[in-house]
Formats: C-alpha cells, sequence, structure tokens
C-alpha cells in the first residue's frame, strides 16, 4: 500500500513538473513570435516612411515619374501621360549663396505626351498643349542662418533659344518664397520648351534669385550656373 502512494505522488510530481514545463515553453514560443512581430512593424513602418519621402519627392500630379528613365530614347507611361527621354545630365552639385545651401541634379529633357485631363492644365503653359518638351530639375533649398530669408532657386533659366521666369513652373510644390531658420525645402521644377531644339540642346544655365530678408533687401547677390547634357 505504501509502494502504491509513493508511486502515485511520484507519478503526480512527474506530471506536475511536465505541466509547468510545458507551460514555461508555450509562453515562451508566445512571446517571441510577438517580438518578431514587432520587429517587423518597425522595419515596416520605416520602410514605409522612406517610400513616403521618396514619393514626395518624385510623384507630381502634373506629370508621370520619371525616376526610372535614364536612357536617351526610352520612355514610360502612367495615369498622367507619356515622357520619353531626350537628354539627361550628370550635373549633382551643392553651392551656397550666403545663408542658401542650393543643391541641383537629376536634370532631366523630355518629350511629354499628358493625359487628355491633364491638357487644359498645360493650355496656359505650351503652345501645343497635346505634345511638347519640357526641362525637369531636382532641387534642394536650406537655410542655414538663424533668421527667415526669401529665395527662389530658380529665378531664370535659359536654353540659349528661351528663357522661362520662375512662374512658369508647372510642377507647384512651392520651392519659391521664405524659408524659416534651419528649414529645407525638397522638390522638383519643371519648364515647358516651346522654341528650344532640344536635339541641340548642349546646356541650360540656371539663375538664382538674390538672397533676401525679410523686408525683401537684399543680403546676397544671385549665382548663375550652367548645366551641361
Amino acid at each position: 500500500m505504501k509502494y502504491v502512494v509513493v508511486t502515485l505522488l511520484s507519478a503526480s510530481l512527474l506530471l506536475g513538473g511536465c505541466a509547468a514545463n510545458n507551460e514555461g515553453q508555450s509562453k515562451v514560443s508566445q512571446n517571441e513570435p510577438s517580438t518578431n512581430t514587432a520587429e517587423a512593424n518597425d522595419n515596416q513602418n520605416k520602410d514605409s516612411s522612406i517610400n513616403e519621402s521618396d514619393k514626395s519627392i518624385m510623384d507630381s500630379p502634373q506629370a508621370p515619374d520619371d525616376s526610372s528613365l535614364t536612357e536617351v530614347g526610352k520612355t514610360v507611361e502612367d495615369q498622367d501621360g507619356m515622357i520619353t527621354l531626350k537628354a539627361i545630365s550628370k550635373y549633382d552639385e551643392t553651392i551656397s549663396i550666403g545663408d542658401v545651401e542650393l543643391t541641383i541634379s537629376d536634370v532631366k529633357v523630355m518629350d511629354y505626351a499628358p493625359s487628355p485631363d491633364l491638357v487644359d492644365f498645360f493650355h496656359g503653359y505650351s503652345d501645343n498643349e497635346t505634345q511638347f518638351n519640357y526641362v525637369k530639375l531636382r532641387v534642394n533649398v536650406k537655410n542655414t542662418s538663424d533668421q527667415t530669408v526669401n529665395f527662389a532657386p530658380v529665378s531664370l533659366l535659359e536654353t540659349g533659344s528661351e528663357k522661362k521666369g520662375f512662374e512658369d513652373d508647372f510642377y507647384l510644390e512651392n520651392l519659391y518664397g521664405n524659408l524659416g531658420p534651419g528649414e529645407e525645402k525638397a522638390g522638383q521644377l519643371g519648364f515647358v520648351l516651346n522654341e528650344t531644339d532640344v536635339e541641340k540642346l548642349k546646356s541650360i544655365t540656371v539663375n538664382t534669385s538674390d538672397v533676401f530678408d525679410e523686408n525683401k533687401e537684399s543680403l546676397t547677390e544671385a549665382k548663375s550656373i550652367t548645366i551641361p547634357f
């Protein structure tokens, strides 16, 4: 009888130990996926923020995304229309204009056939709004000072046969005007070319504005930048 009692007690202890061990392993197993899920979600959020940042620079409601166009003659098409790369520049430089740092890069000339819903939009920009050439620049402007300044990255763009002012920019990404202390803006500018033979285009000249203070007093004179193709 004593043997039976001891045996039963031993079996109970053994079963209890196994149950506790299995419960511990179950808790660990349950915790591991939640940790991995948290890491995956964190990485996904980081990727999402990067993609959103890229999208804010690359995607415009006025023109197709040209980021994949790196070879002259290639074409891309999306809901905004169809573009063909006519010329591309390797220019990627940062220059200082007083308290403003200006970076210009990703300069391209493209032939553009807008989608039907955008044709009316380009009526005021082109003499043939159904198909035209345009030059696009990516810019980054930063105010390095502790005071507000006023600046236009492109006050006048020249191709040799025509000139375009800042009001001719059709990307409309609000890259002109006041920059608060330490403020930075990034985006794209696009100018329709109505009179330029893009097959013979060797370079463009970008003239910035002066750097002004809040009272429109000039702090630093404008600069002229030549961008070769």
